[in-house]
């Protein structure tokens, strides 16, 4: 963030020296120009994006929606069940960047995909549209799982894993789902979600 300052400041000095009565046709001027006008802008812009973009991927960012907040509050909740509480308390992935970690898809473009998405959700927020159930575009896929547990041999040898025929072959074609009835089908929790008429969260993801 703050080397975008520092180009900000640099390419408004720049401007302005460039454009001072009697310098045009100066040697130089032609690049003094291009440096203001073209590549201070360019870099200025260059970095300012990349900051709001890592800014998205940080829980405090998907917190800042007033629909998220108890979606963000679950991460702490004081629960071995929930995968959300289980994977940020315990370090599992790391607790700046939590949501995105589990929620980006990890294919080629899948990060891609994810902000593409971030700004729907932003767009939403600015337009005051709150969903009345918040809920994924797509059913939540075990490549996002797998990516970090399926090397893992306690992965693998879990004996509920080991029990279930095929265990790994039907996990990675999807075929059988992570969030299955079951498996591991709470993602998120938090305090009266079960409550009579609480129709305001999800169904766990």
């Amino acid at each position: 963030m703050w080397i975008s300052v520092l180009l900000a400041i640099a390419g408004l000095a720049l401007l302005a020296v460039s454009m001072a009565p009697g310098l045009r046709g100066a040697r130089g001027w032609r690049m003094l120009g291009f440096l203001s006008f073209f590549a201070f802008p360019v870099l200025f812009a260059a970095t300012t994006i990349q900051a709001d973009l890592h800014h998205m991927k940080r829980v405090e960012f998907c917190g800042s929606c007033h629909v998220m907040d108890r979606h963000v509050q679950s991460l702490t909740y004081d629960d071995d069940e929930p995968l959300a509480s289980v994977h940020y308390r315990n370090n599992y992935v790391a607790q700046e960047t939590a949501c995105y970690a589990c929620h980006v898809s990890y294919a080629m473009f899948g990060g891609t995909k994810a902000k593409v998405n971030g700004m729907h959700h932003v767009w939403a927020f600015l337009q005051d549209q709150k969903p009345r159930k918040i809920e994924l575009y797509e059913p939540y896929s075990n490549s996002n799982c797998l990516h970090c547990h399926g090397p893992s041999q306690r992965f693998s040898k879990n004996e509920t894993h080991a029990d279930e025929e095929n265990f790994l072959q039907r996990a990675t074609s999807g075929d059988l789902s992570c969030l299955s009835a079951g498996c591991h089908d709470e993602a998120h929790y938090w305090e009266g979600k079960y409550d009579e008429g609480d129709d305001s969260g999800d169904d766990g993801e």
